[in-house]
């Protein structure tokens, strides 16, 4: 399902491919508070006091909404919780501007961290909010950027590799320039003029490039085509521009064959287009040589609601997030909310459940949860991916049944084993920057959530109209002498 266009940016046209560049930021500064708590780690760095047990129902209790940047603990999951939007009409300090009141993530397929995890991007919307977007410190999380004056942003996404952690993939407004920008320095360091204007930015919006930062879907309003971003030996690198042949796909055999979202696949090795109606997920091999884009043929045994197998339909997947597999030989793989509305069939030996995997090489597919009371899933992430094999999903509120109104993260090898981190308490009716969208940290041990915090808030309820972003530290706590420092965990001394 295609997010919403955001509103409020004003883009010129794009810039030609030459590189651009702007005064750079202040020297980077770095603060390291000091942690005093004890207290052992899980292998994989998480608190080890998380629940995990997937039957259990989970009361929302009345929890009044967290002050800004105030660390609290709500029950009865007893995950840390911190608030780190301000209240609207407050200075952004230390960078000029003024707190909104819609000052939230993207969506949850769009990962707010970059890739050392020491910056976080945020939108800063709504009355009186600017600048938007907001970058903010990636350990104290107060504001730390301002938008670059020369950076013609629109769908931008962090470049997934720790080689170019404060640069962003961007498709300008026109739809007509693909980039890469640093938005440390404020310098345009890659470009590329687009053959087929993009019908809203990176796969219309919902796509993501490759884990490795190489390939990235475009979309228009019927053709799909890759562009090569890093191109490897034997292909000349970069600045040699390799983009490839565009695919229509307006003649799909359903009744509406309209782009919904498009992207790559985690590995770069296919390439995925959602349908309107039912989401309905088609598939398509990318060529290693040409780039040229060809429907994927499926097993004719595959299951599916809508399509053919010879033209690479999948299960039909809702709000899904794709990721690598490493249960599975790092197959490729899509996780979403079912969308073929089976919940508890049986199909293929499986008992279709409210979270779904679907692998892209053949369509099989893999029930994640258990659909005995189980709440009815709402938006998938795996941006996760340092912390591979892991769905993070979050719950519509359905009080009395197992997951009502938590973000959760399941695991990918068909366990149905979870961690659960916290309520959302948000009131999105009819609100769709009031969903929750919950976006984890590369490494998966930091959560972000948008909320209201009206629902299930006690005497402490927020208004409806103020939308803020939570961030869930599922961490560890530092051991003693240990310091919280971008990039990582480390000891040090006092």
């Amino acid at each position: 399902m295609k997010r919403l266009l955001r509103s409020g940016l004003i883009v010129l046209p794009a810039l030609l491919a030459t590189e651009v560049r702007s005064q750079p930021r202040p020297p980077r500064t770095v603060s390291a508070p000091v942690a005093t708590a004890r207290a052992p780690a899980t292998p994989d760095g998480f608190s080890p006091g998380l629940k995990t047990d997937p039957t259990t129902v989970l009361t929302e209790p009345e929890t009044p909404k967290p002050a800004y940047l105030a660390r609290v603990s709500p029950a009865p999951f007893g995950v840390p919780i911190m608030r780190i939007a301000n209240d609207a009409g407050l200075p952004t300090t230390p960078v000029r501007g003024t707190w909104g009141t819609d000052a939230r993530h993207v969506y949850s397929k769009q990962q707010p961290w970059n890739a050392d995890e020491t910056l976080i991007s945020i939108e800063n919307r709504g009355a009186s909010g600017s600048p938007t977007p907001l970058i903010l410190d990636g350990v104290t999380y107060r504001p730390k950027y301002a938008p670059c004056p020369s950076y013609k942003l629109w769908d931008y996404r962090w470049h997934p590799s720790r080689a170019h952690a404060h640069e962003q993939i961007n498709v300008d407004q026109s739809g007509t320039e693909l980039m890469w920008y640093d938005v440390e320095a404020c310098r345009k360091t890659r470009s590329w003029s687009l053959p087929i204007a993009a019908d809203y930015g990176i796969g219309s919006g919902e796509g993501n490039p490759s884990n490795d930062g190489r390939f990235v879907l475009i979309a228009g309003t019927t053709q799909i085509y890759v562009v090569d971003m890093d191109p490897k030996p034997p292909f000349a690198g970069y600045p040699n521009h390799r983009i490839g042949p565009a695919l229509d796909v307006s003649n799909c055999g359903l009744p509406s064959c309209k782009i919904d979202w498009a992207g790559m696949s985690a590995s770069g090795k296919y390439a995925v287009a959602s349908l309107p109606e039912e989401d309905n997920l088609r598939v398509f091999d990318v060529d290693p040589v040409t780039l040229a884009l060809s429907p994927h043929a499926m097993p004719a045994s595959s299951f599916r609601c809508h399509g053919t197998p010879a033209a690479g339909y999948l299960y039909s997947l809702g709000h899904a997030d794709v990721a690598v597999n490493p249960f599975d030989d790092n197959e490729d793989v899509i996780v979403g909310q079912d969308e073929c509305h089976l919940i508890g069939q049986t199909r293929g030996g499986t008992v279709i459940s409210h979270v779904m995997m679907a692998r892209l090489r053949d369509g099989r597919i893999t029930a994640l949860t258990d659909p005995s009371n189980e709440a009815y899933a709402h938006h998938i992430s795996m941006r996760s991916i340092s912390r591979p094999g892991w769905a993070y999903v979050d719950y519509f509120q359905e009080d009395g049944k197992r997951f009502s109104d938590e973000v959760v993260a399941v695991k990918l090898d068909g366990s149905k084993a979870v961690q659960r981190f916290a309520h959302k308490h948000s009131v999105f009716d009819k609100c769709y920057r009031c969903e929750s969208h919950p976006a984890p940290s590369p490494d998966g041990r930091r959560i972000l959530m948008a909320s209201n915090w009206a629902e299930h808030c006690g005497s402490g309820c927020g208004s409806t109209a103020d939308i803020e972003d939570y961030l869930i530290d599922a961490r560890a706590p530092l051991p003693h002498g240990a310091r919280d420092v971008p990039g990582g965990r480390q000891r040090g001394s006092r």
